[in-house]
């Protein structure tokens, strides 16, 4: 449905999707924001609009040089224009170009584990005229991107540009061309290389791997280019038919036997040998001609050498003591030998193989990290399934909540877990006011916990109780849920955030804000819309701190997915890992620079999910009701945005008083979950009707897939 423009005497209009008259609280809040001097064109508002603090839940709207510290998030970080992202076409192709293109293309993409993998991708402007750092690689690449870009580390955690030290290890991605022309992408969990052509298929991209009786499955490449990975080019086939197939091409076109091909076949041949990479495979390939020469006619092969040695004795003794000779002896044993990763001269072919495993193992280093004057637009990549890419530099960089996870079980395979597998969650996350016991390995070596120190002074005394809960729920609205899609296949999701070191950052930040607006004696229609302004101290202090505790609440997802995903393991699949169809992973209440009609301004959607153009998001109802997966339309009156959920109906306190336990049995009814009286006021009756909240929407998101809860913990 298309917004309605609110009547309201405020220098800046309020367009809402809400479909329904908003209460006096709720317009007197609107009023409030749309009055501030630095709102940026209009105020947007969610159909899932309700009561909030300072500003409604569900609204989203964009300042000029000033934030309202009422929302915690993460700026998204960026590259030059002419940063360039390799393909699985073979070739590498500037982010400017990418963005032009408006439509999906394929990347590689690397686990937390090191596993490499290739994954749909598409890229955008981002910001015009952002400010820059230059990243130095020790293999002389250097990368222009903004300060707060996320670089992937070698353990598999991020680090923001700007907060990368010299020496600093990332995750690697290392290609290259075998002798039949085939790419090879080193995986890094295992310093093997592998064929990037079974890397596409083994991600998915080619649907299931068939097997062929009698024969061993191989890949062909339609097009006969052997580095053109595309989806589209490539075709399971058994091996035998394969090369009865090449054959048969063979046999049918005559030009293949033609002088004028041999003749240029032997000219390609001459100029592959006059590079490095073709001589060792050309002579690769002699070595293994002659050896078979030699093992399939041994007498011949006697015959044919016999007396080379008397023959060729005087000639070697002659040229080695001539003065020619020792000169080319000394000019072998000198020799020196670029490494291609850091440029340094080795002298000798195993001293270059020593100084590459000796010095880099399978790391890219970081050699520096420059601040620069210039500015320029940037672009980035949304990779929905894992989140990062690899850069032609040769290193994995993180793309531009909620967390969700498509899985390969089906409805079948619940029947009569349902109960244990609720209890082994509620056993393994810890919910409400509970934390761990122990920090595990993922939890302790998050690198987040080095930047503590840094934050307010006013949270230092909680890092041990930050650290204890990574990896629980929290209460609330919260919740964690196995769903069915209408295919009955098996969906993970869950929502939690920065938990109590999150809220006790956002407490310190806002009374900041309120002794500023006190000594400056600001008049504020709401002390809760205190704000600062950009460039202060105070605000740089809060733009840290809340990137800080985004990528907290990022990691305590991750943790808790991971041990959701054992629990659901254990009973479907029998302990085995297993490998998700899709991951979505989005933020709902947070602040980013983004460009939005010609100019860059501050975001705050504060309940509410960015719905770019091909964006994945997560839209949940109330325990008992449907959620939805969704993809975003771009719409620009929204700022790009969507609603988070249903949106509360009523408050806490009210559902409580109106609703029973009886209520709460019956309106959940065929949903594993808690059904006491400390969760009434999570009932589905205190929140609106997610498909009349979806219908107001219909413009701004499109539904990918509807999931509909069999399981429901909650805190």
């Amino acid at each position: 449905m298309p917004y309605e423009n609110l009547e309201l005497s405020t220098p800046k209009p309020v367009l809402s999707w809400a479909n329904h008259e908003l209460g006096y609280e709720e317009m007197r809040m609107a009023r409030n924001v749309a009055s501030l001097p630095f709102v940026y064109k209009h105020v947007a508002l969610m159909p899932d609009v309700h009561l909030g603090k300072g500003a409604l839940v569900g609204s989203v709207l964009a300042t000029k040089e000033a934030i309202i510290p009422a929302a915690v998030g993460v700026d998204i970080g960026c590259f030059t224009g002419d940063t360039l992202v390799p393909l699985a076409d073979g070739k590498s192709y500037p982010l400017e170009e990418l963005a032009s293109w408006e439509r999906e293309f394929i990347v590689y993409a690397c686990t937390s584990t090191g596993r490499i993998v290739a994954a749909k991708a598409i890229a955008r402007l981002t910001r015009r005229q952002a400010p820059l750092v230059k990243v130095i690689l020790d293999n002389g690449a250097e990368i222009k991107c903004t300060p707060d870009h996320q670089f992937m580390r070698r353990d598999g955690t991020y680090q923001e540009a700007s907060h990368l030290k010299p020496g600093t290890s990332l995750m690697p991605f290392y290609t290259k061309t075998d002798k039949d022309g085939y790419t090879l992408i080193q995986q890094n969990y295992s310093g093997h290389y592998q064929k990037a052509h079974w890397i596409i298929a083994r991600s998915g991209l080619l649907g299931n791997i068939p097997a062929f009786p009698n024969q061993k499955t191989v890949i062909h490449h339609k097009n006969f280019d052997e580095a053109d990975n595309r989806p589209e080019n490539l075709e399971f086939m058994g091996h035998k038919d394969h090369s009865t197939y090449h054959r048969s091409l063979v046999e049918r076109n005559t030009h293949w036997q033609s002088p004028e091909f041999e003749e240029k076949r032997k000219q390609a041949l001459s100029q592959k040998a006059r590079t490095p990479e073709g001589y060792q495979a050309l002579a690769a390939r002699g070595t293994k001609n002659i050896r078979r020469y030699m093992q399939e006619r041994p007498e011949h092969f006697r015959s044919s050498v016999a007396g080379n040695g008397s023959r060729g004795k005087r000639y070697l003794i002659d040229y080695n003591t001539s003065e020619r000779g020792r000169k080319k002896s000394q000019e072998i044993a000198n020799r020196l030998y670029a490494c291609e990763t850091c440029g340094e001269l080795v002298k000798s072919p195993i001293g270059l193989h020593n100084h590459r495993r000796h010095t880099h193992g399978y790391n890219h280093k970081v050699v520096e990290i420059i601040p620069l004057e210039e500015r320029q637009d940037v672009y980035c990549l949304t990779v929905p399934e894992y989140h990062n890419f690899a850069l032609t530099a040769g290193v994995f960089v993180h793309n531009c909540g909620m967390c969700a996870v498509k899985t390969t079980f089906t409805a079948d395979q619940l029947e009569g877990k349902l109960k244990k597998i609720r209890q082994d969650i509620e056993a393994a996350i810890p919910v409400g006011f509970d934390e761990n016991k122990d920090a595990e390995k993922p939890v302790t070596n998050w690198q987040g916990w080095r930047d503590f120190s840094e934050l307010h002074r006013g949270v230092q005394h909680l890092e041990g109780k930050a650290l204890k809960q990574m990896g629980s729920l929290g209460g609330g609205n919260h919740f964690i849920e196995v769903c069915l899609d209408t295919e009955n296949t098996v969906w993970l999701m869950l929502h939690s955030g920065s938990r109590h070191i999150g809220n006790k950052l956002a407490e310190c930040h806002i009374d900041t804000a309120k002794e500023l607006a006190k000594l400056a004696q600001t008049r504020l229609p709401d002390p809760d819309l205190a704000y600062f302004i950009a460039g202060t101290p105070e605000f740089d202090a809060y733009w840290r701190d809340l990137q800080w505790a985004q990528n907290y609440a990022r990691k305590n997802r991750d943790v808790m997915m991971a041990r959701f995903l054992r629990v659901v393991e254990k009973y479907l699949a029998g302990g085995k890992s297993t490998k998700p169809v899709l991951q979505v992973n989005c933020h709902h209440n947070y602040s980013e620079k983004e460009l939005h009609f010609g100019e860059e301004v501050y975001v705050t959607r504060k309940g509410a999910v960015r719905a770019r153009t091909e964006d994945y998001g997560i839209i949940p109802g109330s325990m008992g009701a449907k959620s939805f997966i969704v993809k975003g339309k771009g719409n620009a009156e929204s700022y790009c945005s969507c609603s988070h959920g249903a949106g509360r109906l009523m408050s806490r306190s009210k559902a409580k008083k109106q609703f029973t336990q009886e209520d709460l049995i019956a309106q959940t009814e065929g949903i594993e979950c808690r059904k006491d009286s400390g969760v009434i006021d999570e009932i589905p009756g205190a929140y609106k009707s997610i498909d009349e909240v979806m219908h107001n929407q219909s413009d701004l998101v499109e539904v990918v897939a509807t999931l509909k809860q069999v399981i429901c913990v909650k805190g």
